[in-house]
């Protein structure tokens, strides 16, 4: 059920995170104090409150023909006496009859002018204490209750009844147009579809039927969209109807890949050598502000192969939102910094400027780069920045009683545990306040907008725990009714929950909100095992222990983001200050030398284990060359890319590079159970099982030279041989299910049949 969460993980800012778009957990040693439970109840004192209304039955999806003013609530009978109170009536209960011929038991409420309604049910005579998780609810005078969106019965809806795409590029797709209450009918002419940006014929039938059937189409996303209007010349509510559609050979999946964390301003500038088409700020650091990194520069990597040797299949982009364009003081009240990591949104719509270049604006280019990326079978996900905005956005300015009061985290009374909803990370940067149905609304209505206009398929959520759920809940369940119902491709929700508290983290995890989270508690783990020595049965036990509370999630495992210090400054130890020049660089300023027995190895055998992780595993652009830098901004230093890379660099790249192609050669590794073989302090060998005979094992050493028999009786791999995918070694299986295994130190290798 829904509860209004007072989250009490740790999280606070380490004194080398200066900028309030960065957080870190105080303690992220401990896992922290679990959510605590609380809210509920009816809010209006109509008798008892129901404690456990559990999760909520689907009803089955209606397609309308014609819409009705008269707005019904219907609920399937499992027995109960059930009765409807809300807004709509002065809470009021009101009796569901029935049931029908499916079983549906409803209530009119007669005619409701177009918006949304809070209201409960009740079952047999008793409010639910709270909604079930998995429907929309809107907060109303201190209570969560469900929420009844009510469109505008006078004008025609557009709805997917069917849509699908092949892997030989055939699309088909129907849509019924339920007419306006009047009934006027459908105006053949007024009727337009696209694939992608090309205009496609379509069939427009007597009954509002709208066909489409598309074939030849090459691979990669051609996503549809629908206008229509009826002979009164009312356009349909819901134009355009936007039905995402995949052409490729395989179902995709998204642990079939890596994701991969372009930082824009950051990774590349496509019109190098140009003249800049923005000054520098001048009240910001070199190192803090802008570095001329574009959307054409990812278009280039995209183009060139990059992503594609790596095996990326998802390229998460830093926020696109503008930002404002002057410094401000950061966290600690000495350092200034622009707004080029976007998380200081003043636009919910359009993209930075400062990301375009000298040929084209950054809608331009953005609308590029997702087009791009899907001709190359990449899914492109969206950085959404929804718990705040900067005090320039268009939100401030057009509504300041959406934000209220805030404190500042961290502050004396507004601790980051205190308070983690409720507090600003900075003054500047004022909380939207998702108990106002208005926002919640506003800002569902624009997120939707913005990733209809520039085709995105995947969303990460920034800074989850800081907000209350309805939010998060009310955008996954409108992704999923409004784009993958009917045949529509699947969305991926990922959240931002910084902290070790594996309850917390699962607190925003289930089928109506998030569909996996960035696994920081397995992050802690790694730092501490790949870089500061401790051993293998420690990393097991933090795997195992996120297995027991993971279940079905689909989290993403890493070694870094632009939150922390970059593994590699971890490793080497290197210290310096951004704030009066950049750090050294060991990777490249230690010459053509490679430290196999240093940064590499490690590096590499802590992505070896990342990349063999279930899950989508995260790669933060840099870590694949070892790019070096401190606490933020450091930890987000321009990126390099051959021929400008070191001899260090090139052959970390070649590494990673070839680990991921092996999970790429494995549906085990992708897909597959894990299984732990063999683990000791410095020692570890695990597989990846799909059934069949369909295994990958997985072992590295951090020791001296070993040779020991392992026993991978029950993966079925009885008499054959497998072959590294990134070495030269074999091993063959017994028939009793074992084999031998040899390792020199620093060793990893990836069998596969």
């Amino acid at each position: 059920m829904i509860v209004a969460l007072a989250v009490l993980a740790a999280c606070n800012r380490t004194p080398e995170c200066y900028a309030p778009d960065c957080e870190v957990p105080e303690t992220p040693w401990d896992p922290g104090s679990p959510a605590e439970e609380g809210g509920g109840g009816s809010g209006y004192g109509y008798g008892d409150t129901d404690t456990d209304p559990g999760t909520e039955p689907e009803l089955p999806r209606e397609i309308l023909t014609v819409r009705s003013c008269d707005v019904t609530i219907r609920y399937p009978d499992d027995g109960r006496a059930v009765q409807v109170a809300g807004t709509f009536n002065g809470w009021t209960p009101v009796s569901l009859t029935g049931p029908d011929e499916d079983g549906v038991l409803s209530a009119s409420l007669g005619a409701l002018a177009p918006g949304v309604y809070g209201y409960k049910l009740l079952f047999d005579g008793v409010f639910e204490s709270a909604p079930p998780e998995n429907v929309y609810t809107m907060w109303d005078d201190g209570s969560e209750n469900r929420a009844l969106y009510v469109g505008d019965c006078d004008v025609p809806l557009l709805q997917t009844v069917s849509a699908s795409a092949t892997p030989d590029g055939r699309v088909e797709a129907v849509v019924q147009v339920a007419l306006a209450a009047d009934e006027a009918p459908v105006d053949p002419s007024s009727v337009t579809v696209r694939l992608g940006d090309e205009v496609v014929p379509a069939e427009v039938g007597a009954d509002g039927l709208i066909e489409v059937d598309v074939s030849g189409l090459p691979a990669g996303k051609h996503s549809l969209r629908v206008w229509a209007a009826d002979t009164s010349g009312r356009r349909a509510e819901n134009e355009p109807l936007f039905v995402p559609l995949w052409v490729e050979d395989e179902a995709f999946d998204w642990r079939d890949g890596l994701m991969y964390f372009a930082f824009v301003d950051r990774f590349r500038n496509g019109d190098w050598g140009e003249a800049p088409l923005y000054p520098d700020i001048t009240t910001v650091t070199e190192c803090a502000d802008y570095q001329g990194g574009d959307y054409l520069g990812v278009i280039h990597a995209i183009e060139e192969g990059y992503f594609d040797e790596l095996g990326v299949r998802t390229i998460w982009l830093s926020p696109s939102y503008e930002n404002p364009d002057e410094g401000f003081v950061g966290a600690d009240g000495v350092h200034w910094f622009s707004g080029y990591h976007g998380y200081w949104p003043i636009d919910p719509l359009y993209p930075e400027s400062r990301l375009g270049d000298v040929d084209a604006t950054s809608d331009e280019r953005l609308r590029e780069l997702v087009a791009v990326a899907h001709e190359h079978g990449i899914r492109v996900l969206f950085d959404l920045v929804l718990n705040h905005v900067h005090e320039d956005h268009v939100y401030a300015d057009e509504h300041p009683e959406w934000f209220g009061d805030g404190c500042v985290c961290g502050t004396t009374g507004c601790g980051w545990e205190e308070k983690p909803v409720e507090c600003w990370f900075t003054e500047y940067l004022p909380d939207l306040n998702y108990k106002n149905p208005d926002v919640t609304s506003r800002v569902l209505d624009d997120t939707m907008r913005l990733i209809e206009t520039y085709d995105v398929d995947a969303v990460r959520i920034d800074a989850a725990k800081h907000m209350d759920h309805v939010i998060m809940r009310s955008l996954s369940l409108r992704l999923r009714d409004t784009y993958e119902a009917g045949g529509g491709a699947e969305f991926y929700l990922v959240g931002e929950t910084f902290t070790g508290d594996h309850g917390l983290i699962m607190d925003y995890v289930g089928d109506a909100e998030l569909d996996g989270q960035y696994d920081f508690p397995l992050y802690f783990t790694l730092r501490e095992v790949f870089v500061n020595g401790q051993p293998f049965t420690t990393l097991e036990g933090a795997v195992a222990t996120g297995e027991s509370f993971w279940g079905d999630a689909v989290m993403s495992p890493f070694i870094g983001n632009h939150d922390v210090e970059r593994f590699a400054t971890d490793v080497t130890g290197a210290a310096g200050d951004c704030w009066t020049g950049w750090l050294d660089d060991p990777m490249r300023d230690g010459g053509s030398s490679i430290n196999q027995w240093d940064l590499i190895n490690k590096a590499s055998m802590a992505l070896a284990f990342v990349m063999t992780q279930p899950g989508v595993p995260l790669l933060y652009y840099g870590d694949e060359i070892g790019l070096h830098g401190a606490g933020d901004p450091d930890n987000r230093r321009l990126m390099s890319f051959a021929p400008y890379l070191s001899a260090n660099q090139d052959e970390l790249l070649g590494r990673v590079q070839a680990i991921s192609k092996a999970r790429q050669a494995s549906p085990a590794i992708r897909y597959g159970a894990r299984r732990q073989l063999w683990v000791e302090g410095d020692l570890y060998v695990y597989a990846r099982d799909a059934g069949g005979g369909e295994a990958a094992i997985i072992a590295m050493n951090r020791g001296g030279s070993r040779t020991l028999s392992v026993s991978a009786a029950g993966l079925g791999l009885e008499g054959a041989t497998l072959t590294s995918a990134v070495s030269a070694r074999t091993i063959t299986v017994g028939g009793d299910g074992s084999f031998s295994l040899t390792l020199d130190p620093w060793e990893y290798a990836i069998f596969l049949p």
